[in-house]
């Protein structure tokens, strides 16, 4: 890596990730009336709009979960009791907020807890460039929001606009129709019961496809399947590609920033291997000459043959949107990838952008969904977690599990937990952000070198608990 800028802050990153105390890798989340509620809904709009400065304005978005609208009740009493304007935009996806925050907001909440199950909610801010609040921002909103926040004598109105979903169609049509052609191709939408429901059916339809919908109506109960698109979450998906004889299958998580694609065989295709499809096509239409792809220490070593061939540098930053948001804004990264298959191609995650953009791919290339992945490189990963007593000191944990691990790797970072690289592989041990777990990554070029990475991890894991 070789933008000093931008790695210079991993120390500080790390530093302020022990501060702080309410915000996690991007915003925070908890169950509905326990971790989360009214109270602190009200005191983030306070805090957020003390921020900011009498006057400002602050656009709002939320998902379809049934706690959203009472979460939004609460936020809008925080900033307009400290003298901004709250301006509603509805249900919306983050990347529309995004948008909308640049086009005419000071700042953006977006209420969501994107893919946990339906009893979750949660926060995300974003500042007025329409990225998630850098870990700087963060902290400082924190000393707001844990100090003594007195209320303002003036107050903020409450604004509302219902375009917003309108015109972040009209920017998905225009953005893939000057980069992609359209041929005849069927696409299965499953829209989660989530934001997207309305937003990728309509736009396919509008750039020529021919779409099926299914659980495209919001449901803020999730009852058609967990809000997670995950391969095991999205068996009638599959199952219905294979039944349409569609090209492809798309799915959503419950706010709509995340996307998974089937293939027309039925067959779940992993999110580093979409991902790094996108960046390769999006990067191969560009006229950037200098070509950089910012992806995260959990990212998949596809990434390397896509850099290799396009002659692109790869930045690594911890897990998180507000990172690779940082990485792509210090260091001229085009696009910004994450290892469950979210893409930033501005400053916020994708959602019914790549559908779209897939779609082209698929149309340009003139192949099916197996035959384009076929021609990339195979990789077999694993992933697991595991749950933590009660009180453990992760950062303690993590930092004896180097310790732990057997000799012989090639080269080791704690950017962000613990990824320890080896000639055939990887694995990466790092703490939750959003909940009390330490997650597993390991990937090998076969399955039973992921196998066995996997096992070294859990190990060295293992013996750093005792």
């Amino acid at each position: 890596m070789s933008c000093e800028k931008f790695t210079k802050k991993f120390d500080d990153y790390k530093n302020i990730r022990k501060q702080k105390k309410l915000f996690g890798t991007f915003g925070f989340r908890g169950i509905v009336n326990e971790g989360m509620g009214a109270q602190k809904a009200k005191q983030t709009g306070a805090a957020l709009a003390a921020y900011l400065g009498e006057g400002k304005t602050i656009a709002i978005g939320k998902d379809p979960r049934i706690s959203s609208p009472m979460l939004e009740e609460a936020l809008i009493e925080g900033i307009v009791g400290q003298g901004c304007n709250a301006l509603t935009l509805g249900i919306i996806t983050p990347n529309t907020l995004s948008l909308e925050v640049m086009r005419q907001a000071d700042a953006g909440v977006m209420i969501t807890a994107s893919h946990n199950p339906p009893e979750y909610n949660g926060i995300k801010c974003l500042n007025k460039s329409g990225m998630g609040f850098s870990p700087e921002e963060d902290l400082a909103l924190e000393k707001i929001y844990f100090g003594d926040l007195k209320s303002n004598a003036k107050k903020g109105k409450k604004l509302s606009d219902t375009g917003a979903g309108d015109r972040y169609r009209a920017h998905i049509i225009r953005y893939v129709k000057e980069l992609f052609p359209v041929s005849p191709m069927k696409i299965v939408v499953d829209g989660g019961g989530g934001s997207a429901s309305t937003v990728t059916p309509e736009t396919l339809v509008s750039l020529g496809y021919d779409v099926v919908r299914f659980n495209c109506k919001y449901d803020g109960m999730f009852r058609e399947r967990n809000p997670e698109p995950t391969d095991v979450n999205l068996e009638k998906l599959k199952k219905l590609v294979v039944k349409e004889g569609a090209a492809m299958g798309v799915a959503h998580d419950g706010d709509g920033d995340r996307t998974a694609f089937i293939d027309e065989n039925g067959k779940f295709v992993q999110g580093d291997v979409t991902a790094a499809i996108i960046a390769d096509h999006l990067l191969r239409q560009g006229k950037d000459k200098v070509k950089k792809i910012a992806v995260t220490i959990a990212f998949s070593n596809i990434i390397k043959d896509v850099a290799k061939n396009l002659g692109a540098e790869v930045i690594y930053t911890p897990v998180g949107e507000p990172y690779l948001a940082q990485a792509k804004l210090l260091c001229g990264a085009q696009v910004g990838l994450e290892e469950h298959g979210s893409v930033l191609i501005e400053w916020s995650r994708e959602g019914p952008m790549l559908a779209g953009v897939m779609a082209g791919i698929l149309s340009k290339e003139k192949m099916t969904f197996s035959e384009l992945v076929a021609t990339y490189p195979k990789y077999y990963q694993i992933k697991d977690a595991k749950t933590l007593p009660a009180g453990t000191d992760t950062d303690k944990i993590l930092e004896r599990v180097k310790q732990e691990i057997p000799k012989g790797y090639e080269k080791a970072s704690d950017m962000d937990g613990l990824r320890v690289d080896y000639t055939d592989g990887w694995f990466l041990v790092r703490a939750s952000g959003t909940e009390p777990k330490v997650r597993i990554f390991s990937e090998g070029k076969t399955e039973e070198r992921a196998r066995e990475l996997m096992g070294i991890a859990m190990d060295g894991l293992e013996r750093a608990m005792r």
